[in-house]
């Protein structure tokens, strides 16, 4: 175990979890992996909002599963043309939604959601099953450049996904080999001479060389880290007081 692991762990310990609590959350990955395209639709379509202030403005996705015919891609863009036609649909069947559905502003939460939502089902309608579009993504996993080649394929193929959340995107549906390059891996992984890479490409390339090198799961230390930034322990509703900053100063550099 590298030593940026083992302090990452001790450092959740001393702040009263388990290493349970912190197996769970790493190993959480191994019950994401959806069995069918209208599962992988919904988490697109849920990751699709998870840009700042949109999760508040689309709300609970669950409430559009009508508009998405239970969340089928190609029901979805063999009935709508265009993302016009997806708002117009939502205001048709007076779905509650945040503020009013401004179709004109190219800017609205909901513009971009719709163009998103169009994007996400073109881009799985090429594949037959979900086992299909889980072969296509693990034919990524030559190396860290043939893997980082992914994300950027979605940043293009999917309006309003960046290569952040494309990454993302990812490694929540149980793609174990991709890391999300956030603020806490970002400042961690340079503080810990992992990379000196200002771009989340560069980091994404470099945090999965070192996890090979260390034979680690790019998840499970995406996860770790995110902990040691975050504190939240979402699956066991328990938020402890992590400081990222106090991590790098007091004990990234700790010795066993």
């Amino acid at each position: 175990m590298p030593q940026l692991v083992r302090n990452a762990r001790a450092y959740l310990l001393s702040l009263e979890v388990s290493d349970a609590q912190i197996d769970s959350q790493l190993t959480h990955w191994k019950e994401l992996r959806q069995d069918s395209l209208e599962g992988i639709y919904r988490s697109l379509l849920a990751h699709a909002k998870n840009r700042r202030g949109m999760p508040n403005t689309i709300g609970d996705i669950s409430r559009l599963k009508g508009i998405f015919f239970n969340f089928d891609p190609l029901k979805v863009i063999s009935h709508y043309s265009s993302h016009t036609d997806i708002l117009n649909e939502i205001i048709k069947k007076k779905i509650p939604t945040s503020g009013t559905i401004d179709i004109q502003n190219n800017k609205s939460h909901w513009v971009v959601y719709a163009k998103s939502a169009l994007a996400s089902g073109k881009f799985l309608s090429r594949f037959q099953t979900a086992q299909d579009f889980h072969d296509f993504v693990q034919s990524f996993y030559v190396n860290e450049y043939s893997r980082l080649a992914l994300p950027l394929l979605l940043k293009e193929e999917i309006f309003g996904f960046g290569f952040a959340l494309a990454c993302d995107f990812l490694k929540e549906s149980g793609h174990s080999g991709f890391i999300k390059p956030d603020t806490h891996v970002n400042d961690i992984c340079r503080a810990a001479n992992i990379t000196c890479s200002p771009t989340d490409f560069g980091v994404f390339k470099d945090a999965i060389k070192y996890c090979e090198k260390h034979d680690l799961v790019p998840y499970e230390f995406d996860k770790l880290i995110w902990l040691v930034g975050s504190g939240n322990f979402y699956l066991h509703n328990l938020k402890v007081p992590a400081s990222k900053s106090e991590f790098i100063s007091k004990w990234l550099q700790r010795k066993a």
